[in-house]
């Protein structure tokens, strides 16, 4: 009986361990299943239809990127990363459209001022950096082949709060930043904004 109770006890022990191993791993499963990934995805050539034709909408910048790597997880990180590197591509090609209309705007000999230029470094630099902070992961699908597709949103609110912060310090430092011209500019530049370039390399 005492030999029974011996080889019990190490039985019983590894079944508690175990049933500790799987209450312990339930959080990760949860944190791997973000509600990102749709199930009704269309698919255009073996690619999202979003990643062919990315959405237009007034309240949000886009990026979009892919990457097929030899794991899954590390595919999805590149494709995400990937994606912010076009929403990057997106907000320096806007800082660009409105450092030319405030030209326009201010009227002549404001392009030779270093001030303006100075303004404009630092707006882009903080749509870069709240980017990385504020942008979240909207969508993401994984092709047939492995490829895993990545699309994340910046809120347009916040990314014109961001510049107008921005303006209004400068323009309380140097009187000759026309701090009316550079709103007016950026309103243009997201009237105007351009879709989303995909950005995308082959793997390891």
């Amino acid at each position: 009986m005492k030999k029974m109770g011996l080889l019990v006890l190490p039985l019983l022990a590894a079944g508690l361990i175990g049933c500790a191993s799987q209450k312990a791993a339930a959080p990760v499963e949860a944190e791997a299943a973000e509600p990102v990934e749709s199930n009704a995805t269309s698919w255009i050539s073996g690619v999202p239809s979003w990643y062919v034709n990315p959405p237009e909408d007034d309240g949000y910048i886009f990026g979009i990127g892919s990457a097929k790597m030899a794991r899954s997880d590390r595919s999805r990180s590149a494709a995400e990363h990937r994606a912010r590197t076009s929403l990057t591509f997106q907000m320096k090609a806007l800082v660009e459209a409105m450092e030319t209309d405030y030209y326009s705007e201010a009227g002549g000999g404001a392009s030779t001022d270093a001030a303006v230029a100075e303004m404009f470094e630092a707006v882009d630099r903080q749509l870069a950096a709240s980017a990385i902070k504020g942008a979240k992961v909207t969508k993401r699908d994984v092709g047939a082949d492995g490829t895993v597709y990545a699309m994340i949103a910046y809120n347009q609110a916040a990314a014109e709060n961001d510049i107008k912060g921005v303006i209004e310090s400068a323009a309380s430092k140097n009187a000759r930043i026309k701090s009316d011209a550079a709103l007016k500019a950026m309103d243009a530049a997201f009237a105007q904004k351009i879709s989303p370039e995909p950005v995308e390399t082959g793997g390891e």
